[in-house]
């Protein structure tokens, strides 16, 4: 070949280059353009109508598992998902609003509130994707409620680092590589570019004498945000943990399946019903059972199935197999969203072809749900001293907010109005205070004994008699106001925006009985179910799985997902929800005879 044919090759690989660059780029443009006219308009379902069927049972071979036991050849492994995989569209990160308008979410409301929410019309969050596991002192707490050290920090440590691969990317900020592992299915790692307000927050944070540390290392203090991306790309756990599985032989994922029953004969779970394409099938199950149907369907498809109290499913007109306390413990992190901070730093307003430009190299506004980039922990006057967190502060740096916030937090227009509504979006940034611990608790009931009817959720947030949960809300507030007064945030003139709050307005603007006024009307949940199956050592003191998650008094029956945490945890329940997957694989092949790498 000659010189100039090859200059000539060349030059001509590199104009096909851009222009399929450009074609990527302007893919994306059109996929989130799209995206978010159509949040505008979605109409969100009320039941699970669209995988009724009234056709006979058909019969087919399988069980239910998760992607762990397909590594044992000899086993057939079903997964029954009602939907579908990932997408271009679902793997940017900072489309969790958007995202949140498809039917990638099931749209489980609240029963209307009185304690909380009153300015909120009840909704959920997509994932955050924060990675947040919790304190040690939660795991041994744990461990002692459910009688096995299995439970225990020593031990879950171990589950916690094989499951992940944290990529170190940011230089200047705090880790410590004895608490996280490398070469594991799920990414972790930090976003890059920093906002300037998240390094003038952290050095706020200094001021007030909290230290910048790694979080996920048990430490109180402040930190960038350490999330399960990869390479600025949305690491769910199905293609973390599926996207090498699914193509083993012994493994079948049949998507648009929706579980209606859990059939058990003689206290033993043998076999499922679910739907699929407008048929209904029954699958027989050889080993066991493995219900992962998350905190709101795992505990209705136990209740549909005979698994619950006994007198709510005596009036639903079901048969009483094991009367459990399913449902009765839902909990979560009540989150108040309502801290504006204007500043003088202007985040650039930049076409959208940019951003994607950015993102498909992993960094940018895309590369990270709501601008969520920095996290701490804190105690409340209720753990002072102890070293436990109570209090979990986020910070939304500018450009958090979009034409879906209204609708995504369901807010009605007089709260919208005075708390956001006239914000430079440009220059304001949000804090987020979670409560950790929080002491009320909800429950999770069926409409009826309709599997296709949504169940009835009430999430029953600052209901705790003792007032705990919103003190340490208010707790938090005051942490938010103090930072806003130190050196650090003077320097970007933080200046407190939105507000007074009309529906408040009979009390002093900022005082205490404002606040407490302010923290009923736009208190909501951060999308952290849990706990509507506990674990525990009694089934006659409400606990629905042993600490091995077999579900009491049923053979062949386990849950494995956030509905067993026995109670809030100081973290976000993605990570544990990964160890107890991971503790799910140990022990179903330990029971069957396969010891291999077992951790505990």
């Amino acid at each position: 070949m000659n010189k100039d044919l090859s200059v000539c090759i060349l030059l001509f690989c590199a104009v096909l280059q851009a222009h399929t660059d450009n074609q990527t780029v302007q893919y994306y443009v059109d996929l989130i353009s799209e995206a978010y006219e159509n949040g505008l308009t979605y109409v969100f379902p009320t039941s699970a109508y669209e995988y009724y069927s009234d056709t006979i049972p058909k019969r087919a071979a399988g069980s239910v598992a998760a992607s762990r036991l397909s590594e044992i050849n000899k086993w057939s492994v079903l997964v029954l998902e009602a939907g579908t995989f990932w997408n271009n569209f679902s793997d940017i990160p900072n489309m969790y609003e958007p995202i949140a308008f498809t039917h990638f979410n099931w749209e489980f409301n609240s029963t209307p509130q009185t304690t909380a929410c009153l300015g909120v019309g009840g909704s959920t969050l997509i994932n955050g994707l924060v990675y947040a596991r919790g304190h040690k002192s939660d795991f041994d707490k744990w461990g002692k409620v459910a009688g096995n050290r299995r439970w225990s920090y020593e031990t879950v440590l171990k589950y916690f680092k094989k499951s992940e691969n944290f990529v170190y990317r940011d230089a200047d900020a705090p880790y410590e590589p004895p608490y996280h592992g490398e070469g594991g299915d799920l990414q972790v790692e930090y976003h890059l570019p920093r906002s300037p307000q998240l390094n003038a927050w952290l050095e706020a944070n200094r001021e007030l004498g909290y230290e910048i540390v790694d979080y996920n290392a048990n430490r109180l203090g402040a930190s960038p945000s350490q999330l399960n991306t990869r390479n600025g790309r949305r690491d769910d756990d199905g293609q973390a943990f599926l996207r090498h599985a699914r193509k083993r032989r012994n493994l079948k994922i049949l998507t648009g399946s929706y579980v209606t029953k859990i059939q058990i004969e003689k206290e033993s779970a043998n076999g499922v019903e679910f739907t699929h394409k407008g048929k209904n099938y029954y699958v027989e199950v050889r080993k066991e059972v493995i219900l992962s149907a998350g905190v709101f369907g795992t505990p209705q498809i136990l209740m549909l199935s005979g698994v619950g109290p006994r007198k709510h499913l005596e009036e639903k007109g079901i048969e009483v197999i094991k009367d459990l306390e399913v449902g009765s413990t839902l909990r979560d992190n009540p989150t108040f969203y309502g801290l504006n901070y204007g500043t003088n730093y202007t985040e650039p307003i930049r076409p959208l072809a940019d951003y994607v430009k950015e993102y498909l190299n992993g960094v940018g506004p895309l590369a990270i749900p709501g601008s969520t980039q920095g996290v701490g922990f804190y105690e409340s006057s209720y753990s002072k001293g102890t070293g436990i967190p109570d209090i979990e502060l986020m910070i939304a740096v500018a450009n958090a907010t979009d034409q879906l916030t209204q609708r995504y937090f369901s807010l009605t227009d007089q709260t919208y109005e005075d708390v956001w509504k006239y914000n430079n979006i440009p220059q304001t940034f949000i804090f987020h205070v979670v409560n950790l611990h929080a002491q009320s608790s909800g429950s999770v009931r069926l409409k009826s004994k309709n599997p296709f009817e949504y169940p009835v959720i009430n999430s029953n947030f600052l209901s705790d008699p003792e007032s705990r949960d919103i003190n340490t809300l208010y707790e938090g507030i005051q942490i938010c106001l103090k930072m806003g007064e130190t050196k650090a945030m003077k320097a970007i003139n933080a200046t407190l925006q939105g507000g007074p709050l009309r529906a408040c307005k009979r009390y002093q603007y900022l005082s205490k009985d404002y606040w407490y006024c302010v923290l009923r009307q736009i208190t909501v949940n951060l999308y952290h179910p849990l706990g509507s199956c506990p674990m525990g050592k009694d089934p006659k003191k409400g606990a629905v799985v042993d600490s091995e998650l077999r579900v009491f008094g049923i053979k062949k029956l386990r849950v494995a997902d956030a509905s067993v945490f026995p109670f809030a945890l100081a973290g976000h329940p993605n990570a544990p929800t990964v160890m107890v997957g991971e503790q799910l694989g140990d022990l179903v092949k330990r029971a069957h005879g396969v010891d291999g790498n077992l951790i505990a």
